[in-house]
């Protein structure tokens, strides 16, 4: 009878796993023409949200990456201690790959 529209973030275990955590750096993966790959680091000592479906990336005071659930890619490392990020960051309005890497996996 009533429609809930429910969020994306309380059924994916992998959203709910890396909201609030604290993050040691974030590193940008950049490939070039040539198909060698390069990566920057972005930002460091921050965390990660996600909040009102958009998935947050802030470095100190600043946010580094911004991109709706719906249209990001995640996904966990196998080392466990940290997630891959891909999609639009609606900051600079450029497509990245991002990786998460967290202070302390293990909770």
């Amino acid at each position: 009878m009533f429609g809930f529209k429910r969020s994306k973030t309380k059924t994916d275990p992998v959203l709910s796993q890396m909201d609030g955590r604290e993050i040691k750096y974030v590193t940008r993966r950049i490939r070039t023409a040539d198909g060698d790959v390069k990566e920057t680091i972005l930002g460091k000592q921050g965390r990660i949200a996600v909040i009102d479906d958009e998935i947050r990336v802030m470095c100190g005071a600043t946010d580094v990456f911004r991109c709706p659930v719906s249209e990001a890619t995640y996904y966990n490392l196998l080392s466990g201690d940290g997630i891959t990020v891909s999609g639009i960051n609606s900051i600079c309005n450029e497509h990245m790959d991002i990786i998460v890497f967290y202070t302390y996996h293990r909770k």
